[in-house]
């Protein structure tokens, strides 16, 4: 007989409560704790859209630790969801995370009105541990909590410390209010603020970021660690934008001289009007003449590398970010928060020393990288794809050169899955290429004047008698896009890395014996993929790693990349120049590894920091080639000139297609 589960008896306690911690209201005192995000002795003073937004409390945070074994919520809301792009999570919702994972959302209802309360169990029946709990409160829709509901006699502590005492204050628009994230704890300044330990002040204002004087004084008012500026769009001419975006900018430092201000310029839209170029140019030319005059501490984004021309798919009406616009615009705008903070980056391993310089040392080395991935249950030598699809449709809508395609679904554990492609060329010369993407979801680029490449690259294969499977890293294909981040990943598994090398493993089980040779390239991550997998599976002959990778200790002057780059424990056991020689190590194995010189985002000479380093771009790089070279490998390190950004460029394929033929 199975012993009765004792419940432990409920209390409900006030949100004003001092063992709660309220987060993002910064005049909750003076406003005697009602959740609005202005002091109520403005109301008057401001426009009055400002300030009817300002009622919902976007960025507003509940925050604490507790044993309980329970969380639940009551609410009331002024009235039912009732907005067209955003849906009642998004609008309404109201987000519990634990120890940084999303866990539950409590919705306004369909009849939700004032007088009327909504009850929300986020947990209940867990494990007696100490959990920190964090309460997102509405994008856009004021709220009253009325209580929060934990065992009678739960501890409650304060949550963890942030990384800075004083809060990130962004000022904007609609975008910078959360609009369109399907949920509260998904608009950019919640990522930021979950991946960088940093408390933040939403002051973004839908449709109404216009940059007044009199709501300039007021976002002066807030003791900031860091002031974002994200306003222009809601200017309908970029005449009213000259007329408040320097005075805005001079409001801020009058107030706070030692404070970094980062300038934003406009994300990119589906069909952007003329004026927001025009308004870019403007917020360009202020910020540098301010800097200019003197200001280090202003900084400029370009809104282009946090949500550009070819992420429109990050977009829900053409305008406004969806969850996966809103992870990227995190992701581009971390290093320009860190930096400006002055964070300490990722502790990343000193890896210049090389370990391996015999083939029976790197096959030691291999052992332990394919144990350390996959532990007891090694690599996948057997398994096989899910499933396959002889005659599939192409994602590649542009090739001259295909004969057909084949899809293979691959099936991991953990409930984790992803698609690889095999192309067969018209003429095909019996050889595999590989080709991995990186952190972007599709291969169909031709069209894309910023593109990867991909496209062309396969087609010039395919060209070339070369059959191609194209693979994707985990969650950056069509249709699971973006949906987990790679450091989520890491946060919920240290044996991640499985699931970036797994569907190439996997897929080549199935197809290696078809062919005479199997060789790998790469992009970016893809470019990471390939260097990490040709170091564990010597059917790899040839691999082609672009602007990929470089070791750790070079890694100073830019982005260190997400956490499968940089992951301690895993970079001990093997650092970069290890794994370029396990990739080349054994007979007929070469590796090239190919560096675009004016690379806008990964390992480019713009990207170097030769002051730090002590050697210009070129030199400093070419040190770790002579080192890896002298284990006796074929390895070489090829700087592409004629790539204008982050690619694969034609050349680039020319000389893979010139190695292959030696």
């Amino acid at each position: 007989m199975q012993p009765l589960l004792l419940l432990a008896a409920a209390v409900w306690i006030a949100p004003t409560d001092p063992r709660f911690e309220v987060n993002g209201l910064p005049w909750l005192a003076e406003n005697q704790w009602e959740l609005i995000r202005l002091p109520a002795r403005a109301k008057d003073s401001i426009p009055p859209a400002v300030w009817n937004l300002g009622l919902s409390p976007s960025g507003g945070r509940i925050r604490f630790r507790t044993g309980s074994t329970r969380v639940a919520i009551r609410l009331e809301y002024p009235s039912a969801p009732n907005m067209a792009n955003m849906h009642a999570f998004g609008q309404t919702g109201v987000d519990l995370y634990i120890d940084g994972l999303y866990r539950s959302t409590a919705i306004a209802p369909k009849d939700a009105a004032a007088g009327k309360t909504v009850e929300h169990v986020f947990f209940e029946n867990v494990p007696k541990q100490e959990r920190e709990i964090t309460i997102y409160l509405p994008l856009y829709k004021p709220v009253k909590v009325l209580g929060i509901s934990l065992d009678d006699g739960a501890s409650i502590a304060k949550a963890r410390r942030f990384a800075q005492p004083k809060p990130v204050v962004y000022y904007g628009t609609s975008i910078t209010q959360g609009g369109c994230a399907s949920r509260s704890g998904l608009s950019y300044q919640a990522i930021l603020g979950r991946q960088l330990n940093l408390d933040f002040v939403n002051l973004g204002f839908s449709g109404n970021g216009k940059g007044e004087p009199v709501v300039a004084n007021l976002v002066a008012e807030i003791d900031a660690s860091a002031f974002v500026l994200d306003f222009a769009q809601n200017n309908q001419r970029v005449e009213s934008l000259r007329e408040v975006y320097e005075p805005f900018l001079s409001a801020i430092r009058t107030k706070h001289p030692a404070t970094p201000i980062l300038a934003i310029t406009p994300i990119a839209t589906s069909s952007g009007p003329e004026r927001f170029e025009d308004m870019r140019q403007h917020i360009r030319a202020v910020v540098a003449k301010k800097i200019a005059e003197g200001d280090k501490l202003l900084t400029l984004v370009e809104g282009f590398t946090l949500l550009g021309p070819t992420q429109v798919e990050g977009l829900v009406d053409g305008v406004h970010p969806n969850d996966l616009g809103f992870e990227s615009m995190a992701a581009g705008l971390a290093p320009h928060v860190a930096l400006a903070l002055k964070l300490p980056p990722p502790r990343l391993v000193d890896d210049r020393v090389i370990t391996v310089r015999t083939p029976g040392a790197a096959e030691i080395k291999r052992r332990q990288i394919v144990d350390f991935i996959w532990g007891a249950t090694g690599f996948p030598s057997a398994k096989l794809p899910a499933a396959t699809t002889r005659k599939a449709s192409s994602p590649i809508s542009t090739l001259r050169n295909s004969a057909g395609v084949e899809t293979f679904a691959i099936r991991m554990d953990a409930g984790e899955e992803n698609t690889t492609h095999l192309f067969s060329p018209r003429k095909a010369n019996g050889e595999l290429m590989v080709l991995q993407h990186g952190h972007a979801c599709t291969f169909d680029d031709a069209a894309d004047p910023k593109g990867g490449g991909m496209a062309e690259a396969t087609d010039m294969l395919l060209g070339a008698g070369y059959s191609v499977l194209i693979a994707y890293m985990p969650h950056m294909r069509p249709g699971d896009c973006r949906t987990i981040s790679h450091n989520d990943m890491f946060d919920r598994s240290p044996h991640s890395l499985r699931y970036f090398l797994e569907p190439v493993a996997i897929s080549l089980n199935a197809i290696a014996p078809r062919f005479k040779r199997v060789h790998m390239a790469g992009l970016s991550g893809g470019g990471w993929t390939t260097t990490l997998y040709a170091a564990i599976d010597p059917r790899i002959r040839h691999s082609f790693p672009v602007a990929g990778t470089i070791p750790l200790y070079l890694r100073v002057g830019g982005s260190v990349g997400d956490k499968e780059q940089y992951l301690e424990e895993f970079y001990r056991l093997a650092g970069y120049p290890d794994l370029y020689v396990v990739g080349a190590m054994g007979a007929g194995r070469k590796q090239v590894q190919i560096l675009n010189r004016k690379d806008n985002c990964c390992f480019g000479e713009a990207q170097h920091d030769a002051a730090r380093i002590g050697l210009p771009y070129e030199d400093a790089y070419r040190i770790y080639e002579r080192a890896v070279r002298e284990t006796g490998v074929q390895f070489r390190l090829v700087i592409d000139e004629t790539a204008p950004r982050h690619m694969i460029s034609p050349a680039a394929v020319k000389i893979m297609l010139d190695e292959l033929r030696q």
